[in-house]
């Protein structure tokens, strides 16, 4: 598979063209746009591009099923086109420090944490766990803050960023470090706190901060720039998504 990308250094845009891109099928092409409305305000191009990207994700990565579960055409597709879904705006998307996903059916006990998960993401590993449950919750309702797959895969994506050399891991990182220089604004950390919108466990730790906005950003993206517009403008530059003007577009 060849795959030529040219980047508008300016603007930092991503234009993309595949050759020979990786054909999906009918069914599998239904159950991304039956799932996920990002993938519906797509353009044509970009639609079978995003295709082209979860058939080599699925593809990249060892996926098993535990107690009993056993891991389903769908299930990949699933996981695959959120972790798209999330880098769809960088050059490189696959989770250079990853290449294994554990489904449980639902929350399970962690011999390494010794507690309940619904999900983690274990880079020593090269691991992310999903308990399926929780996982087709939050693909099931878009608007809610609470994206079990969008947040593991957060973590991974930032895991992996912190160990290559790439200009996209360089970005990324760049403006992440620019939001946390952000965060010592005391009055913009009252905002957040005054505006109710991020729920609390945001606050644990910079990576669970990070995890946090990305649900928020893609589930409720019009509320999140609302109240929190110089947070949302960070998250959008990270990720070089700009989903309201997508949703302009395809509304229009």
């Amino acid at each position: 598979m060849i795959e030529l990308v040219s980047l508008v250094f300016g603007s930092k845009n991503l234009t993309r063209y595949v050759m020979f891109p990786n054909f999906m099928y009918g069914s599998q092409r239904n159950i991304i746009s039956n799932n996920f409305s990002f993938y519906n305000n797509l353009s044509i191009i970009d639609k079978r591009y995003f295709e082209h990207r979860v058939l080599k994700f699925i593809k990249s990565h060892n996926f098993f099923g535990r107690r009993g579960l056993v891991v389903t055409k769908k299930m990949e597709i699933l996981i695959a086109s959120t972790a798209v879904m999330l880098t769809f705006g960088m050059r490189r998307y696959q989770f250079s420090q990853f290449d294994n996903i554990v489904i449980y059916p639902k929350d399970y006990w962690s011999k390494i944490t010794k507690r309940r998960h619904f999900g983690e993401t274990n880079p020593r590993f090269r691991t992310i766990v999903f308990s399926w449950d929780n996982f087709l919750e939050g693909v099931e309702i878009e608007d809610n803050n609470l994206n079990l797959g969008l947040h593991e895969l957060t973590h991974a994506m930032h895991f992996s960023f912190l160990r290559e050399n790439s200009f996209t891991a360089m970005l990324f990182l760049e403006h992440f470090n620019i939001l946390l220089e952000k965060m010592k604004d005391v009055k913009l950390q009252r905002k957040i706190i005054d505006s109710g919108y991020l729920r609390t466990y945001g606050f644990k730790n910079k990576y669970e901060f990070l995890s946090v906005l990305v649900e928020h950003f893609f589930e409720t993206p019009h509320e999140f720039n609302q109240k929190l517009p110089e947070v949302y403008d960070v998250v959008r530059l990270m990720l070089n998504l700009d989903l309201l003007k997508m949703a302009s577009k395809a509304s229009a």
